[in-house]
């Protein structure tokens, strides 16, 4: 208990960490963008930030309010799935199949205890899954994170008509599906959230570029 208890910790401390750092990158970067954006762009305006000299500038503001307020979302969002990514791959390399996977069969021997043995075609399987996902959400895992990432396992499963010409169990299909998703999520990924970052940089590139063109202000 006391190992698996440190193991949360591990896990917690790593998510938080991991999570404190992104949100800390995104913060700053999107003030660097704000800050650095609106002063350009009233420079260009002459300063009067809502006056418009030019269809270049025009463009300009329309990029940075819609960047104002859609980059933000998607650097926290992607920090989120960074971290989550991140956690999912440690748990998985490292202890998968003494945590991961037994958790999973024993909510699928429930699961075959309550449901009808027969599945007759692909549309059963998903929503066999469905339920599957559901019972797993209700059930109480003392890991958090186990459970996201076999809720999440679970959502990436798909079935077709393979499945039932092999006339493999339900249950047989899922773990091994589950199984190949798990290898997938090895890999952590943050090009999502450099790409948005790179963005904020391009947009007030660009606002520079068109204030210290005259000509194209002029226009």
């Amino acid at each position: 208990m006391n190992t698996h208890l440190s193991y949360i910790k591990k896990l917690t401390i790593l998510a938080t960490k991991t999570l404190f750092k992104y949100y800390l990158l995104a913060i700053l970067s999107t003030l660097i963008y704000l800050i650095a954006g609106y002063l350009l762009l009233k420079s260009n305006s002459e300063g009067t930030f809502f006056s418009m000299t030019g269809q270049p500038e025009t463009i300009g503001k329309f990029l940075w309010l819609i960047g104002l307020i859609l980059l933000p979302i998607l650097l926290f969002l992607f920090s989120n799935k960074y971290v989550f990514s991140t956690v999912a791959s440690k748990v998985i390399e490292e202890r998968q199949d003494d945590l991961i996977v037994p958790v999973l069969d024993k909510i699928l021997l429930v699961f075959q205890s309550n449901q009808p043995d027969l599945i007759q075609n692909a549309g059963d399987y998903t929503f066999a899954k469905l339920k599957l996902i559901n019972d797993v959400k209700n059930t109480r895992i003392e890991n958090p994170w186990i459970k996201r990432i076999v809720v999440f396992g679970l959502n990436k499963i798909q079935f077709d008509s393979l499945d039932l010409d092999n006339n493999n169990s339900f249950y047989d299909i899922v773990k091994a599906k589950f199984i190949a998703v798990l290898e997938m999520l090895t890999a952590s990924d943050n090009r999502p959230f450099w790409i948005c970052i790179a963005l904020q940089g391009l947009i007030i590139l660009l606002i520079w570029f068109v204030g210290s063109d005259p000509s194209l202000v002029a226009k």
